[in-house]
Parts: C-alpha cells; sequence; structure tokens
C-alpha cells in the first residue's frame, strides 16, 4: 500500500510541476521532483499519450499543445500551384511573411513570399513566376539581392533550398520560418528589431516549439550563437532553460564526436557552433 501511495506522490508531483513549468527537460524534471529518471520516463510517456504534455525536442517537453495555424495567402496557394503544374518532380517550400500578419505589434504594410527550390531549379522557377509576378529576385548563399530589394514592392525571394529544413510538405514549420525571419530581417531591416521581438514572444506564447528543429536548422543557416543568444535575452526563454544557455545547447544539439587531445569527447555540432557564429 506504501509502495502504491508513492507511485501516487509521484505522480501528483509531476502533473503539478508540469502546470508551474510550460517547457522543462527530463533532467529538470528528476532533479527538481527528486523522483528516479526511469520513474519520470515512465509518467511523462503516459502524459503524453492522454496529450497532457508533448516532444519539444531531444530530452524537452511542454505543456503546450497549439500548434501554429497556416493561412491562406492568394499568392502562396497560386504559386505553388504554378509550380506543382510545371516541374510536378521538383521539391520545394514556399511562405509569406503575412503568416504572422495577426501577431506583429505593429502590422506590416508590404510582406515577402519566399520560394526555396532545388539549385539546379532556380532559373526555371524565377522565369515562370516571373511571367505572373513582378519584382521576383534571387537570392544564393554569394549573392544578396540587397539592391533589388525593395519591400514596398512586396517581393517574391527565390532561393536555394535547404536541406533539413523544418517542414511538412510544402510548408515550413514554424521553427523554420522563425529563423528565415530572423535572417531576413537581419539581411534586409523589414521592422525594427523591437517589433521582432514581440513577434517572437507572441508565438511562443501561443504555440509549441520544438527547441531542436529550430537549433538544428539554425545551425545549418549559421546563425545558432547569435540567434540562440538573442533568444534568451529577447525572447522570454529563461523559462525554458532555467538560465543555463550551455544545458540548451549541449542536451539539444549534442552529437557523437572523436576525442580531443585532453581525451574528452569532442562534440561535432559543438564544433559547427564556434565556426558558424557569423549571419
Amino acid at each position: 500500500m506504501c509502495g502504491k501511495r508513492w507511485i501516487l506522490d509521484n505522480k501528483t508531483l509531476l502533473r503539478e510541476y508540469i502546470k508551474k513549468y510550460r517547457y522543462f527537460s527530463l533532467n529538470n524534471v528528476v532533479q527538481s521532483i527528486g523522483i528516479k529518471r526511469c520513474v519520470a520516463i515512465k509518467y511523462l510517456q503516459l502524459f503524453k499519450s492522454e496529450k497532457i504534455v508533448f516532444s519539444a525536442g531531444r530530452g524537452f517537453y511542454t505543456s503546450e499543445g497549439r500548434e501554429f495555424i497556416y493561412p491562406k495567402i492568394s499568392r502562396v496557394i497560386k504559386i505553388r500551384q504554378l509550380i506543382i503544374k510545371e516541374f510536378p518532380n521538383l521539391d520545394f517550400i514556399i511562405w509569406n511573411t503575412l503568416y504572422f500578419q495577426p501577431y506583429y505589434h505593429h502590422q506590416q504594410t508590404h510582406n515577402i513570399t519566399v520560394v526555396e527550390v532545388e539549385y539546379d531549379g532556380i532559373q526555371s522557377v524565377v522565369e515562370i513566376i516571373s511571367r505572373f509576378y513582378r519584382n521576383v529576385i534571387t537570392e544564393s548563399k554569394r549573392k544578396l539581392c540587397t539592391s533589388e530589394f525593395d519591400i514596398t514592392n512586396d517581393p517574391i525571394i527565390v532561393r536555394p533550398f535547404i536541406r533539413r529544413s523544418p517542414r511538412d510538405g510544402n510548408e515550413p514549420r514554424l521553427e523554420k520560418m522563425l529563423v528565415d525571419i530572423y535572417i531576413i530581417n537581419y539581411k534586409y531591416k523589414i521592422m525594427a528589431d523591437v517589433d521582432f521581438w514581440e513577434l517572437w514572444r507572441s508565438l511562443f506564447s501561443l504555440y509549441r516549439i520544438d527547441f531542436s528543429k529550430l537549433i538544428d536548422y539554425a545551425v545549418g543557416r549559421r546563425n545558432m550563437r547569435v540567434l540562440i543568444s538573442q533568444l534568451i535575452d529577447n525572447a522570454g526563454l529563461k523559462e525554458v532553460i532555467f538560465d543555463s544557455k550551455y544545458d540548451l545547447l549541449s542536451n539539444m544539439t549534442r552529437k557523437k564526436g572523436g576525442r580531443c587531445r585532453d581525451g574528452k569527447t569532442r562534440h561535432k555540432t559543438v564544433g559547427i557552433i564556434e565556426k558558424r557564429n557569423t549571419i
């Protein structure tokens, strides 16, 4: 009987902990509640099956169940249909900054459509879109379109497809769009920094974010250190990581690597973080 009551107490403690924190890690649960790791895993799996908690990345969980809903933007729909019709085998992603219109602190008068396609298909896609729309510009790793870019023209940016982008078919996931709009704003200054962080805080407060996907993608975009550091400082993420930048990075980006000279394991992703700290 005593053992049964102890198990029930653990479950109750964990349930109360989940109510207190929107995001948390398995390690946080074990350390804060003082229960065995296997017990914590057992009940977290149970709560996941009951839709009480959800995965927020490797070893991280959230009580936030709402997911971002894509609005229907006519330009996105028409361009998507056009690409599928003309290039049925081409892999691509498309979205528009109007997706975030309800969440901007100050409403944005103009918008950007972003189309990512396989490298060999960029020119063909630019040509076909240009038949129906003006202000179609190309961006590449070596060439920004700053001289051609004018937000007041509602431009369409066609750029190389980025592998391992978080997405659902041709739709980018919220994690990808948050990283991308950060980079777009850095390059082209489409909004004030204060408005960007208000947007981030608004989306973070409303929808579930998978931080593994966000961080892995940020690593691929070479914006890991700058982006995550600013998110922690400006977007209210301290509640997620409990004031520990290192724990968030190491827990969610750790991969197998070789040995350093001091005998310690070197993680490949950590090396990437150190090198890819430029926009």
